[in-house]
């Protein structure tokens, strides 16, 4: 490679070179490279609807240039549809109303806001223009059921596992009632386990949904749940049981696939599916774009949503069953067996779009077994190397005896 990587620089710069000696620059005939910028901006957590000087975002949308956003989005164009068109997406979190637009919209936190606006948020066009929707075609509908993700003292709804299974009964009951489109339903939230929150993700996941959670942040302050996970992952830690809807194995559970995030996110074996979860471009509650605040697998559940409704978009004879199968198949490009931590891989877009899904039907859980050892080869010298042993022993001896005898035969001469 290195020999390789040689020659083509000897033979740029000779073609630098030539281009000199002719009178051309070689830098004119050179193609103009891109380079990304990080995108920079208010933080989304921290923009409330009074906020008037901080709209705007500048540079690029990493997370999107991270998962070829952009490309995925021209596949499916390319047969006739609008990414993300057909599909539905219901964001179980903490109000999204309005996030397509520019005016200020009141809520007591812009979280599900933020989430909405990665899915498919509008692209911002000034003063620069930077990508934002993943899936900027499909339906997203507000499933609020807290208020905000810190308890207060104006009695505003933290997460419950009650109120969230209360509200996944409600989606569940409309489509068992009525018709079923195409749905992701995506929980950014976490919350612990009830007997009645398995029962409504049994019931949901039974309509046809493609249900996707975060997999669980660290607590950020006193008595923040989960209780015990505060600081830095302990050697061993494994919180797949503890985050509800994640924990559920009918769920995809996502984590973040940013580097550094030790402290930020928890390690799970629950993990199916990894997504950037940082430096994603989204909407503000003041009607402008921002930045998504750290790492957090909510804003990985986010991208991993999107993702879903835009491969659907170019799939819509597949169901979710298949759907989940395409991504899992897909992530990271290796099709094989998921790990204990980080699941599948990273969602990939343009492959889940472009490939096609071996035996959907097959058992989940099934694991590829380790290769044989190679059975052992017949020694074909083993009867002749076992006679050369016994006679170099008998030969060694006979030496030895000799040696001990010759002093005493000397006498006698």
């Amino acid at each position: 490679m290195r020999a390789a990587a040689g020659g083509l620089a000897g033979g740029a710069l000779g073609l630098s070179l030539l281009g000199a000696a002719a009178g051309t620059p070689a830098a004119a005939a050179a193609p103009e490279v891109h380079v990304a910028a990080e995108a920079e901006g208010p933080r989304c957590l921290q923009v409330s609807a009074s906020t008037t000087d901080q709209r705007s975002v500048k540079g690029d949308n990493p997370a999107n240039l991270a998962l070829h956003v952009e490309e995925a989005q021209a596949l499916v164009r390319k047969t006739g549809r609008q990414p993300g068109a057909g599909v539905q997406v219901i964001v179980v979190d903490s109000g999204i109303d309005g996030f397509r637009g520019t005016s200020p919209v009141e809520l007591p936190t812009g979280h599900g806001f933020a989430v909405a606006g990665i899915i498919a948020g509008p692209d911002q066009a000034e003063p620069s223009r930077v990508d934002v929707g993943i899936a900027p075609g499909a339906e997203v509908v507000d499933g609020r059921f807290y208020d905000t993700l810190e308890r207060s003292q104006e009695g505003q709804r933290v997460p419950m596992a009650a109120d969230l299974a209360r509200k996944l009964g409600e989606i569940a009951a409309s489509r068992e009632g009525g018709a079923r489109p195409r749905t992701v339903v995506v929980v950014p939230a976490q919350v612990p386990y009830s007997a009645e929150l398995e029962a409504q993700i049994d019931r949901l996941v039974a309509t046809g949904v493609l249900l996707v959670a975060a997999s669980g942040d660290r607590p950020s302050g006193e008595g923040a749940f989960p209780d015990g996970y505060e600081g830095e992952a302990r050697k061993g830690e494994d919180a797949a049981e503890v985050i509800w809807p994640a924990a559920h194995p009918k769920v995809i559970a996502v984590g973040v696939s940013t580097p550094g995030t030790r402290g930020t996110v928890l390690r799970s074996s629950a993990i199916d599916l990894a997504a950037p979860g940082s430096s994603a471009v989204s909407k503000a509650l003041n009607g402008g774009w921002c930045v998504v605040d750290g790492a957090s697998t909510s804003w990985a559940a986010a991208q991993v949503a999107g993702v879903a409704a835009l491969v659907w978009s170019a799939h819509p004879d597949e169901d979710a069953a298949d759907l989940r199968t395409r991504l899992e198949q897909t992530a990271s490009g290796n099709g094989g067996p998921s790990s204990p931590i980080t699941g599948y891989g990273v969602v990939q877009p343009v492959e889940a779009i472009q490939r096609a899904i071996v035996d959907p039907g097959a058992e989940r859980t099934q694991q590829v077994q380790p290769a044989k050892p190679p059975r052992a080869q017949a020694d074909v010298l083993a009867g002749a190397r076992h006679d050369a042993i016994w006679w170099g022993l008998g030969g060694g001896a006979a030496l030895v005896v000799l040696l001990l005898l010759r002093p005493l035969l000397a006498r006698r001469r």
